[in-house]
């Protein structure tokens, strides 16, 4: 990169040379001939001057714009084989001038909910690359520029996080491999072209616990894997008796008993403080005990479980080709992590998120109880798009366009600025 910044400034130093000899010879040309025709003391024809002069000055500004294109070649050759998984967008020239007119733009319109990929269906909308995916059940689909289609992954697997971030032939998944609700476990599959590469994250559950996660972000480079989950832990009696050995067929918890029906013995009754080991025990309730945890690996065999204080799902981005999470005095998306006391409005109680892109700065932000969104145009009262107060929100591309994921009482809605 420094020798191509080298080679621009040169380029225009000898611009600068070139327009002023190109100005001096012309002169010189105009005064010659004039002398010429006045004395006629020479018998070369003055014409003949300005041709050879302005042949040579041509020939040379031939010789400047040649080398021009091959630095301009060179750098495009850097540009397109640096490796990254950071989906920060190059700026085009298009993008560039839209984003001119873009405040002017944005004062005449309004942020409008997209349909989902399924309409009527409810989605979890994420943000993963350059664009956005849709979750419908079981399948998962990716927003082109204007519609939505079905990602294709691998049919063994109960896709839980999806990573775009280096493109759809090194599509990256996470999710649990197998039909045993009770032995299933928790994979990273990596595809390079046609090629699958499987990572297993080993002790995410004690024997007789099942998971449900609600939410989960997965991030892969060259050198780690890192996926971040919020579910709800529950103790299965089914998979706790199985765990030890007691083949039974159904089997349901009362206050501190284990009532099943065993295939041999038929009905029989367990101490659940007998049979569960110390790992599940506080797992034990009414109600299923809610968690968020972090698994990462610099090489797919040993893992790191860290366990998160946040009500949701963290966030992951990749800045500077390493894997960072969102915490409370962060904001993060690929290439950017922001001081949210650097950039939250100053009649603002809460910053949720802020992104930067072509067209600036975008934020969202709560003051005096609604969900506000901030850009170059101004701000929107996120609650007159969606027709039902905010509770939260995430700010992403699609492609070149900022969109806004909200999430609602209902679930979750995509806006989008109406064109």
């Amino acid at each position: 990169m420094d020798a191509v910044r080298i080679r621009a400034a040169t380029r225009a130093r000898r611009r600068r040379f070139l327009f002023t000899g190109l100005s001096s010879l012309v002169a010189i040309a105009i005064v010659g001939g004039f002398v010429a025709v006045l004395f006629g003391g020479t018998d070369q024809d003055p014409s003949s001057l300005q041709v050879a002069a302005l042949t040579e000055v041509v020939k040379e500004s031939k010789d400047v714009q040649d080398e021009a294109s091959q630095d301009s070649e060179a750098h495009s050759s850097i540009t397109s084989t640096s490796p990254t998984h950071e989906t920060v967008p190059p700026a085009t020239e298009n993008e560039a001038q839209s984003s001119a007119l873009s405040s002017e733009k944005s004062a005449q319109m309004e942020w409008i909910e997209i349909s989902g990929p399924v309409p009527g269906a409810t989605t979890e909308y994420v943000y993963s690359g350059d664009t956005v995916l849709g979750r419908v059940g079981l399948e998962w689909y990716v927003r082109d520029e204007s519609s939505w289609r079905e990602l294709d992954l691998p049919d063994s697997l109960d896709v839980i996080a999806v990573d775009l971030g280096a493109g759809e032939d090194f599509l990256r998944v996470g999710g649990w491999l197998g039909d045993d609700l009770c032995s299933r476990a928790l994979v990273i599959q990596t595809k390079d072209g046609n090629q699958w590469e499987q990572y297993e994250i080993p002790g995410q559950l004690a024997p007789g616990l099942v998971s449900s996660v609600s939410g989960a972000r997965l991030r892969v480079t060259d050198h780690e894997l890192a996926m971040s989950r919020t579910e709800e832990v529950v103790v299965d009696p089914v998979c706790l008796l199985q765990s030890q050995g007691i083949d039974v067929v159904e089997a349901e918890i009362v206050d501190d008993l284990i009532f099943a029906t065993d295939r041999k013995a038929g009905r029989v009754i367990y101490s659940l403080s007998k049979f569960g080991p110390l790992e599940v025990q506080e797992f034990i309730g009414d109600s299923p005990t809610e968690r968020s945890v972090l698994v990462r690996s610099i090489d797919g065999g040993k893992w790191t479980t860290t366990s998160l204080q946040n009500d949701g799902v963290t966030e992951l981005g990749v800045v500077d080709g390493i894997v960072v999470m969102e915490d409370a005095e962060h904001t993060v998306h690929d290439g950017q992590q922001l001081k949210r006391t650097e950039v939250i409005p100053s009649d603002s109680q809460r910053l949720i998120d802020a992104l930067v892109s072509s067209s600036g700065m975008s934020m969202l932000y709560e003051r005096d109880e609604q969900i506000w969104l901030r850009d170059m145009a101004g701000e929107y009262a996120l609650d007159q798009a969606s027709g039902q107060p905010v509770l939260s929100g995430r700010l992403g591309r699609v492609f070149a366009e900022v969109t806004v994921v909200i999430e609602t009482q209902q679930g979750h809605a995509l806006l989008m600025l109406n064109k």
